[in-house]
């Protein structure tokens, strides 16, 4: 009998990433080891707040209220359908004076649920509001407002003890990526404490680590001036640009 002629050198072909809805985002997405990635519901709130704190002591209860009354992400979810985020309704919000409204509904608080529904990593981003006052006090009233739509600060990711080496935080960063990006995004950031020494973890899923004291020009693309961007005294920035695709 003939023997079989193992195939070396083939390799099955890559993976598609799922273009994100938002009945998708709110189902779960598959992430490592049996876990869902999706978004947090507000019966989710407490745990949320407990995770967020394992990763900054800058929580509060203004982040983790509007998780609680359902008031994130509408505007994120709605963008998915053309992907874009309208620019009309931050217009009227910010005329009508509901600016925090507006910030809200751009915030993306995401959860890592494990197989037995226990929440094992969550992730808060949301709009920067530094930079949008930057960007205003420099001058760019208008402009601020399109920071809102372009630049996203990731104010906190943490995952468990337990949990820790599956890979929960990296399914947590490539879905919030994945769906700023979708809306035509520009940049994410965010800040760490140095002493944790996170540099290494950012950098091997795709972002820029400062040292200490530097900091990075985020104004040229929106306003034609250099606006400069830097961590907090004791803290470390992390960044990364959406590329263009042709």
């Amino acid at each position: 009998m003939a023997k079989k002629v193992k195939q070396r050198g083939k390799r099955p072909p890559p993976s598609r990433t799922v273009r994100l809805t938002g009945q998708r985002l709110i189902e779960g997405l598959a992430g490592p080891d049996g876990t869902r990635i999706r978004l947090a519901r507000p019966a989710d709130s407490t745990r949320v707040g407990e995770l967020l704190t394992l990763a900054t002591e800058q929580v509060e209860s203004e982040h983790i209220d509007p998780v609680a009354a359902g008031q994130c992400g509408e505007w994120l979810l709605n963008g998915l359908v053309n992907d874009q985020v309208s620019t009309e309704a931050l217009v009227r919000a910010a005329t009508s004076g509901r600016l925090q409204e507006a910030a809200l509904a751009l915030s993306l608080p995401l959860v890592a649920e494990d197989r037995d529904g226990t929440l094992v990593g969550a992730l808060l981003a949301l709009p920067p509001g530094g930079v949008v006052q930057t960007v205003q006090e420099a001058g760019y009233e208008q402009h601020s407002l399109l920071a809102m739509l372009k630049y996203v600060k990731i104010k906190g990711l943490a995952v468990t003890e337990a949990a820790r080496g599956r890979g929960v935080g990296g399914a947590l960063l490539k879905r919030c990526t994945q769906l700023y990006w979708q809306l035509d995004f520009m940049l994410l950031f965010g800040e760490f404490e140095i002493e944790r020494a996170l540099g290494p973890y950012y950098s091997r899923h795709g972002f820029t680590v400062l040292e200490p004291g530097e900091t990075t020009d985020v104004g040229f693309v929106l306003t034609g001036r250099p606006i400069g961007l830097g961590a907090a005294p004791g803290e470390q920035l992390f960044f990364r640009w959406r590329r263009k695709t042709s």
